[in-house]
């Protein structure tokens, strides 16, 4: 068939294709590096706690930062994935002017105070009534932490208008800054002075505020300047997400709540200490999640794309988990000193409960840009009851290693559960 016989549109169309596909396999490629990057520096900031602090000095460290980082995505309201919607009609027009995400960002930045100074005051609340008695000379230091989750969740907020709007070169850049903020304070205090745990959470505080820094610079008139739309209108929107997060967070850092209860200091900073150890084992299913977020706000995914997606990503997590639990020993020791050894045996089951995370996450990226966030909810809730229950029955065998294997136990609950939702929903959709 020659050239002239095919329709001028469709010829437009198989043109504009390839570029477009291309663009979005570069940015993916590059988002993942940029996420790998990111979990490195976490890992980083991890291992420098741990050497500088020991593991009973980590337990505390832990303890303290417990409930600003156990409710800072819950304390969102759902507001990222709001802003994220907003920000996918930016695409949408070609036309736009290069200022037109302006007001929006602004919004974001209101929103964003909003939710961290309520979310500060809950933290600080439950600091005071939820502290184990053995850890309540900690409250202050939980208190002070608490600040930290305005410029953390100005953060968040605001890079969810690069991200919704694919400006993923600017999303990437502005999370790295952030990531690097705190082990290169960490790092450039300890060449000088002793590392303490009321220091580190000193330095955490000053790292959220770079971060949020990273994100205000070069937007004019942040505060007094036009915004659209008004902070009331996205909290009436984020609702439905912010179901969904409490649902997810609850469920993700249930067994870090109760290692806070159960363990003791040092327990906890072994746990503490695997758990970014096994960030990396996120980083790939959690990158295709942005990405499937904004496909869903356009269409469903057919039947034998979800087979793709779902096989592929066990494969490849199944690889990376089954080489990081090969090495992990070794490098625990290596990095994090002798005395961090007792840690590996959380290691051997975070990493496969923290792969399996990665796909869960994605997963319910995709639902979200469907516009179904409430549709993961109740498996989020019975998985924690999983969680619960085994936890309950494993921890008089094996004390807090058995913490570790309810959270894998639930989360290939919560995997097959979403899985299932997905299905039915691409099915549904090919049918009408």
């Amino acid at each position: 068939m020659s050239d002239a016989s095919i329709p001028a549109e469709t010829t437009e169309t198989t043109e504009n294709t390839a570029p477009k596909a291309l663009g979005r396999s570069k940015q993916f490629l590059l988002t993942v590096g940029s996420a790998f990057a990111i979990v490195f520096l976490q890992l980083g900031q991890g291992v420098l706690l741990a050497r500088l602090l020991g593991p009973e000095g980590r337990g505390e460290y832990a303890t303290a930062l417990f409930y600003a980082q156990f409710l800072l995505y819950i304390g969102l309201f759902g507001g990222l994935e709001a802003v994220c919607h907003h920000a996918t009609s930016l695409t949408k027009s070609p036309d736009a002017p290069s200022d037109a995400s302006h007001p929006l960002r602004r919004a974001s930045l209101r929103l964003s105070l909003v939710t961290g100074l309520i979310t500060a005051i809950v933290v600080s609340v439950l600091s005071i009534a939820a502290m184990p008695t053995a850890k309540q000379h900690l409250i202050p230091l939980a208190i002070l932490s608490a600040a930290s989750i305005i410029g953390q969740h100005i953060l968040l907020i605001m890079t969810a208008v690069d991200r919704g709007s694919n400006q993923f070169g600017a999303y990437n850049v502005r999370r790295i800054i952030a990531a690097a903020a705190y082990p290169v304070l960490l790092a450039i205090a300890a060449c000088f002075v002793p590392m303490t745990v009321p220091l580190a959470c000193w330095l955490f505080i000053a790292a959220s505020i770079v971060s949020a820094a990273a994100c205000v610079i070069g937007l004019p008139k942040p505060i007094r300047g036009p915004s659209q739309p008004p902070v009331k209108q996205m909290l009436i929107e984020s609702g439905p997400y912010g179901v969904n997060m409490l649902a997810t967070d609850l469920f993700e850092r249930l067994d870090l709540l109760l290692v806070l209860w159960l363990a003791t200091l040092v327990d906890q900073g072994f746990y503490a200490a695997m758990v970014p150890a096994v960030y990396p084992l996120i980083v790939i299913p959690n990158t295709l999640g942005m990405f499937l977020f904004n496909t869903a706000a356009d269409r469903s995914l057919r039947v034998g794309e979800v087979n793709r997606i779902l096989i592929s990503s066990i494969a490849v997590q199944a690889l990376f988990t089954t080489v990081f639990m090969l090495l992990i020993a070794w490098a625990v020791e290596l990095v994090y000193g002798p005395d961090f050894i007792p840690a590996v045996q959380y290691a051997y089951w975070l990493a496969p409960a923290s792969a399996i995370k990665g796909i869960v996450q994605g997963l319910d990226s995709y639902l979200k840009g469907r516009g179904r966030p409430l549709a993961p909810v109740w498996a989020r809730v019975i998985s924690a009851v999983v969680l619960l229950a085994a936890t309950a029955y494993l921890f008089p065998i094996h004390g807090v290693v058995a913490i570790a294997m309810a959270a894998l136990i639930g989360q290939v609950f919560c995997l097959v559960w979403l899985s299932a939702i997905i299905y039915a929903d691409s099915r549904a959709s090919q049918a009408s």
